[in-house]
């Protein structure tokens, strides 16, 4: 079956979930693909080759699909959006340059806080782009809190502990607005909040936009290229994800 006319949106694991939320919301006719690439993540402590040319296993494959563009839902993925718009003949939306955006207009104090994983953080993607909006970013490493999403651990003492090592040093940075820079993170938003005082909490965001107007069924298929009853139980969230096994 080939899925002419989907928009596929990709994360490394379950986060997306929270991206393909927003866009069902905003789109109800269009048809989406989900695909999780749960045997391969966590993307955000793998180095640049290994992500890149997971990207391109999957960017191949949905050229082969048909699908009429590709939402990076997960801020690592996105690091490579050019590279892969250079490489593949279709449109890839990437969460990072709206997300500043929308930072941007956010914060008052110039001064915000991201949590992303390893590999964003390391980047430097996201200070980088901030800085030309005048903004100092202090980053906070994050890739250890990933696993507690996927695999449905959020409510257990062990998450608290990790979430307490990671961003024990937040408060102190006085930043009026923080960046959940991984889409995994809107999941563990509550627990975060514990941490962020009373600055603004922004969450990751894409600017796609069908390219023409849509008479289509709002359909969406999930897929997981790693095992169908784990994925889905992290998913819990997200009742409608019912996933199919995806091997490539």
């Amino acid at each position: 079956m080939l899925f002419d006319g989907f928009v596929a949106v990709v994360d490394s694991g379950v986060g997306g979930l929270t991206i393909l939320n927003n866009l069902q919301t905003e789109f109800p006719r269009c048809d989406f693909l989900y695909l999780a690439d749960s045997s391969h993540c966590p993307y955000g402590t793998k180095t640049a080759t290994e992500i890149k040319s997971r990207l391109r296993v999957i960017a191949e494959w949905l050229t082969l699909q048909r699908v009429s563009a590709v939402v990076l839902a997960c801020n690592t993925a996105s690091v490579f959006a050019e590279d892969l718009r250079r490489e593949f003949d279709m449109p890839f939306y990437d969460v990072i340059v709206p997300t500043c955006k929308l930072v941007a207009a956010t914060t008052v104090t110039k001064c915000v806080a991201l949590l992303a994983t390893d590999f964003t953080v390391g980047s430097k993607i996201y200070s980088k782009r901030l800085v030309q909006f005048g903004i100092e970013t202090v980053s906070f490493a994050c890739s250890s809190l990933v696993p507690f999403v996927e695999n449905n651990a959020v409510k257990t003492s062990e998450c608290d502990f990790a979430l307490q090592k990671a961003l024990r040093d937040l408060p102190n940075v006085n930043a009026d607005t923080v960046i959940l820079g991984c889409t995994h993170f809107p999941i563990l938003k509550n627990k975060i909040m514990q941490y962020t005082g009373k600055a603004q909490i922004v969450q990751c965001v894409t600017d796609y936009s069908p390219q023409k107007e849509l008479r289509r069924f709002g359909e969406t298929i999930f897929f997981t290229t790693g095992d169908v009853a784990a994925t889905e139980k992290a998913s819990k969230f997200f009742p409608e994800a019912h996933f199919a096994h995806l091997n490539i």
